[in-house]
């Protein structure tokens, strides 16, 4: 090549160029990103993404904030399956405050549910603060979150209850000996835990919103499984009607030697559920190591309803005073709507922080990619619970004016992509059993 052939080709190049950047291209005229194109993407696709204005949603009213708040705890779980959890203050990764305060404004007014989530919110320095400021400023917003309830306390309590938090108590067991040998091996840690739950219970009682009784959730593997009967017992004597069960992640591994426990498990589970749904809901269908639940439910479905009543005649008792779960539902509704809270749809009372359906050409698909937020205090995020983190969706690389733009954010190429996949019905990175997965589209939770 002729130097004046590298000239003109150096000219040409500053003015037009398309470069591979990783999975993407990027097109450039004048030294200026003008498009920005996934190789993997159809050119029909790419199209759509760029013209199709339906895509382009702003930012979407009914915004679920999952702000995966600190990494700190203060309980050494055996099954604990989050990374970089830290157990000293100094070492505390948290949100920053720059973005709760100045970079979120923008979201908080669109935002129905926000879900501090990730280490143990109760000790993190920061965190009973920005609850308390979300409370006074924004007391529209619901809040849910999860303790381990060792922290708990009297002052935690009352703000939980004065902003009708739905809280979830990890529990993990029915007993101190069991939680020493499954969960955590320190003296004295589980009475502490049910003293703050049975407290926290009394003073919803006082206050007049024992409707938001907390639920309560125990992570299930060979250690324990035997003990699940028991457990919902324990939540029953406690008058708890959300009981969740979540697989330890060691079951999903490959090298798992043994899970087959999981379907006499999953039976059980299922038989008790067909009995009391009404009154107590039993959340554990979701993120399973088990993809033919169906067939264990067709087993269950067949079961005569008189045998599973004798089989399990002190759990019935046990329940038979209880208020419907509707009834539950109406009943924080209305308390909701007497404090000026965002509304919240039976299912997604029950369903928690990540389940959300919205009706699309007469079918329901799943909102999180026009509305879920999970973010980490480094900046990656993701549009559910349960996806994977994604280096081109941190919000650093959507600053504007020192502000993250979250225009851009919501409606980069990423999330338009989801949301024109899921309006297909497919399904990239969901769990199997997952209501709005491609194997049951269509079918409400």
């Amino acid at each position: 090549m002729g130097k004046m052939t590298r000239k003109i080709s150096k000219v040409a190049e500053k003015i037009f160029s398309i470069k591979n950047c990783g999975d993407h291209k990027n097109i450039k005229i004048f030294g200026r990103d003008i498009f920005k194109f996934n190789r993997n993407i159809s050119i029909k696709d790419r199209l759509i993404l760029k013209f199709e204005p339906s895509l382009y949603v702003g930012i979407s009213d009914g915004l679920t904030l999952q702000l995966s708040f600190s990494n700190i705890c203060n309980c050494k779980c055996k099954f604990c399956c989050e990374q970089n959890i830290v157990y000293s203050k100094e070492k505390e990764d948290v949100i920053p405050d720059k973005w709760l305060y100045e970079d979120f404004l923008v979201l908080y007014p669109r935002t129905n549910h926000l879900v501090p989530t990730y280490g143990e919110i109760t000790v993190s320095k920061k965190s009973y603060e920005f609850l308390s400021y979300i409370n006074k400023n924004y007391p529209e917003i619901n809040v849910s979150t999860e303790t381990n309830g060792i922290a708990f306390c009297e002052k935690w309590a009352k703000l939980a209850s004065e902003n009708l938090m739905r809280i979830n108590f990890s529990l993990n067991a029915i007993n101190e000996s069991k939680y020493r040998e499954t969960v955590w091996n320190q003296r004295d840690i589980f009475p502490l835990i049910m003293n703050n739950l049975d407290n926290y219970c009394r003073i919803l009682k006082e206050d007049g919103k024992f409707a938001f009784k907390p639920s309560a959730s125990m992570v299930v593997n060979e250690s324990n499984y035997q003990t699940i009967v028991d457990f919902i017992k324990l939540c029953l004597k406690k008058e708890l009607q959300i009981i969740v069960f979540l697989m330890d992640i060691k079951l999903f591994s490959s090298d798992c030697p043994n899970n087959n426990f999981l379907y006499d498990t999953f039976i059980t589970l299922m038989k008790i559920e067909k009995l009391i749904k009404d009154r107590v809901f039993l959340n554990y269908k979701l993120f399973v190591p088990v993809k033919d639940l169906s067939k264990l439910q067709d087993i269950v479905d067949k079961t005569c309803m008189e045998d599973l009543r004798n089989e399990y005649s002190d759990i019935v008792s046990m329940v038979k005073n209880f208020k419907t779960l509707h009834e539950i539902h109406n009943e924080r509704s209305l308390i909701r709507k007497n404090l000026k809270k965002k509304p919240y749809s039976y299912r997604e009372e029950l369903s928690g922080t990540t389940f959300h359906q919205k009706t699309y050409h007469g079918k329901m698909i799943c909102e999180n990619p026009w509305t879920h937020l999970r973010l980490r205090p480094n900046g990656d995020s993701a549009p559910c619970s349960w996806f994977p983190y994604k280096e081109s969706q941190n919000v650093k690389n959507y600053m504007k004016n020192n502000l993250i733009d979250f225009n851009a954010y919501f409606n980069n190429n990423y999330r338009k992509l989801l949301r024109l996949n899921f309006k297909r019905h497919k399904y990239f990175d969901c769990m199997y059993n997952c209501p709005a997965s491609k194997d049951r589209y269509g079918k409400n939770f």
